[in-house]
């Protein structure tokens, strides 16, 4: 199976509608990305508007066939006109990565489509559980494969005189940053970073700017070699500037100093919302307040486009609670299977038996299916959408970051909804095994998708 199921799964989909005009073109593998409104994969109001839904009308599947060189496969207007249709949709999933359990019309010219639960469960769960850290890693980009990468942060953006992984001006800081996590995705994927002197005409060199004053373009530089030489390619990702949220100039404050700030911010919310556990003023609770600090100048800085104008939260304006919720709840799952162990050592529960003899259709109500479908089945395919733009100057930071809040918050609502460690009875042991593999699921993909920001996971709140 592939290990990205979602792109799989949209080329069924697609060519259950549609074929290639040319034959020769159905030998080889093709990657639908961007197709606008033709499909969209739902991760909220899932029981209303489905697990994916597709547009009804012929128009809209010909604008998309056109420009693919697709050929739409019936003549009717309706894509899924009648009963019959549906009837047929049904029995053809059965041969797809995923096999659907209904098809419905919406409003609004769409049909929500639903998939059977349970074979996606049981994908997810086992695959996170076999591949670890290796999970959602991309094996093959369509815009880089085997390509080898020279990544350069220029030196007017190192500060000697800050503290390590700070510098002394925000819009600095953040390029750097930048640079940081776009060094840890590319370890992430098939593509090789090599040192700027190992560079070769077909080396992608992604330099990091900044900027902290009008927006400049951050289109690719393209330069060209000798003649007969190949073409080597230069892509530019820019930095927009760091700003006071009242009053839109370009900060004064350090990257030091806002830490500090944020720190304080994200303790005070934590006392507010949740009564931070007490905790001696030494050296843990400084760890602490250092990692809540980063994760919300990270959150500040990345929420938005890289290239855009990040706005700094300051004297109460803004929110923290993207960073807040996302150590909280990571602080919960740590705490979650802290407490299930504990209880396997004293004898309260007893181990936790092999995933393969636990009984996953517990897993298949809507709360466990928002948290396994909306976010960990497409974790993987959030990954590429993040490097997708690499080549048109972009790199899509924020779209990990609002995943990782996302993923948060769902679990957030989850626990307060699910009694995750149930009383020891027989009949509720397997409700407990499923529920602490899920949470297991989660602590991985989250803490996963916290590596690549550079944020640790905390172990209590």
């Amino acid at each position: 199976m592939s290990h990205n199921p979602i792109t799989e799964l949209t080329c069924q989909l697609i060519h259950y509608f549609a074929r290639f005009q040319d034959r020769a073109e159905e030998e080889r593998e093709h990657v639908y990305t961007r197709y606008g409104e033709l499909l969209h994969y739902h991760n909220e109001s899932i029981v209303q508007f489905g697990d994916l839904s597709i547009a009804a009308s012929r128009i809209n599947w010909a604008c998309f066939c056109q420009r693919r060189g697709l050929q739409l496969r019936h003549l009717d207007q309706q894509m899924i006109p009648d009963e019959e249709a549906v009837q047929l949709i049904l029995e053809k999933s059965k041969e797809w990565i995923f096999p659907l359990a209904s098809v419905t019309k919406l409003r609004k010219e769409r049909y929500a489509l639903r998939f059977q639960r349970a074979p996606i469960v049981a994908h997810v769960i086992g695959n996170i559980m076999q591949l670890g850290e290796l999970y959602g890693k991309p094996q093959k980009l369509e815009f880089a494969p085997d390509t080898t990468v020279s990544l350069v942060l220029h030196e007017q953006f190192l500060d000697v005189e800050a503290p390590p992984g700070n510098s002394k001006e925000m819009h600095k800081f953040r390029a750097r940053q930048l640079f940081m996590i776009v060094s840890r995705l590319l370890k992430y994927t098939n593509m090789h970073p090599v040192e700027p002197e190992d560079q070769t005409d077909e080396t992608l060199v992604i330099s990091i700017d900044s900027n902290n004053h009008a927006r400049r373009p951050t289109q690719p530089d393209i330069v060209d070699g000798d003649p007969g030489n190949p073409v080597r390619q230069e892509v530019r990702l820019v930095c927009g500037p760091v700003v006071e949220s009242h009053k839109k100039a370009a900060t004064t404050l350090d990257s030091l100093s806002y830490m500090n700030i944020r720190s304080n911010d994200m303790l005070l919310i934590a006392m507010h919302r949740h009564g931070v556990r007490d905790c001696p003023q030494g050296e843990g609770f400084q760890d602490l307040m250092r990692r809540l600090g980063f994760a919300a100048v990270i959150v500040d800085l990345f929420e938005v486009r890289h290239s855009s104008c990040a706005s700094l939260v300051s004297n109460g304006l803004g929110s923290s609670k993207g960073a807040n919720y996302i150590l909280y709840n990571s602080a919960r799952l740590e705490t979650l299977l802290r407490t299930f162990n504990g209880k396997v050592e004293t004898g309260v529960y007893g181990p936790l038996p092999p995933l393969e003899s636990v009984d996953l259709s517990t897993l298949e109500e809507d709360l466990d299916w928002h948290l396994i479908y909306g976010y960990l089945l497409h974790f993987p395919e959030m990954i590429e959408s993040v490097l997708l733009q690499f080549r048109e100057g972009h790199v899509g930071v924020h779209i990990l970051v609002r995943y990782i809040v996302g993923l948060a918050s769902t679990f957030s609502r989850y626990y307060r909804n699910k009694q995750i460690l149930v009383q020891h009875r027989a009949n509720l042991m397997p409700v407990l095994h499923a529920r602490v593999y899920l949470v297991k699921a989660v602590r991985q993909v989250l803490n996963l998708s916290l590596a690549l920001l550079g944020i640790e996971p905390v172990n209590y709140m």
